[in-house]
């Protein structure tokens, strides 16, 4: 068996289509297109009423998203071998809402790191408990949304990158999170 057979290339290239996806995503959302998005997202009359058609905003955005869910399914198919009804129903969309919400539902690092997370866990629970699994992923899915309602991404933005911050002060990685100043007096 060599390095370059057909799982280590699909491997590689879901790898190089995932990359490319979430950097189209973040292209989308930093773009003006992305804060007209997010504006339709928390008060879509509001951006109506500033003159933007909302309707073309959203044709646009499901285009998108389902192009890039096609090109996710041909992978998974080629990965797998074979597709199935079974593999579209209830069960996949929950999942996919957990992984969001485990990952962060406003981040797109994150959900990607709870799709990981999330498949890891069912993987060790369905192996251990193979019964009760699924009673353990929903008690993973109520605990993040208890302890975590932002996800990972939320914890990493409030918790860990500040505490990274205040102690190296020169870290690049910190986005911005510089611990702030109090205010000089006004004069």
């Amino acid at each position: 068996m060599s390095r370059f057979d057909l799982p280590n290339i699909l491997y590689f290239v879901c790898c190089v289509l995932l990359l490319g996806t979430m950097f189209v995503a973040r292209f989308v959302l930093a773009s003006k297109l992305g804060r007209i998005l997010v504006a339709t997202r928390d008060k879509e009359d509001r951006v109506r009423f500033s003159g933007y058609d909302v309707a073309n905003y959203k044709i646009f955005v499901f285009c998108l998203a389902s192009a890039m869910a096609g090109v996710g399914g041909a992978m998974f198919t080629l990965q797998v071998g074979f597709m199935s009804p079974s593999f579209v129903g209830i069960v996949p969309s929950i999942d996919m809402v957990i992984f969001c919400a485990v990952g962060g539902r406003n981040s797109i690092v994150g959900a990607v790191a709870g799709t990981l997370l999330v498949n890891w866990a069912k993987t060790m629970f369905s192996e251990a408990f193979p019964e009760l699994w699924l009673f353990a992923m929903g008690g993973l899915f109520i605990a993040v949304v208890v302890a975590f309602p932002r996800g990972i991404a939320g914890v990493m933005t409030d918790q860990i990158i500040p505490k990274f911050a205040t102690k190296f002060p020169t870290w690049k990685g910190s986005g911005g999170a510089q611990p702030s100043a109090a205010p000089a007096p006004a004069e």
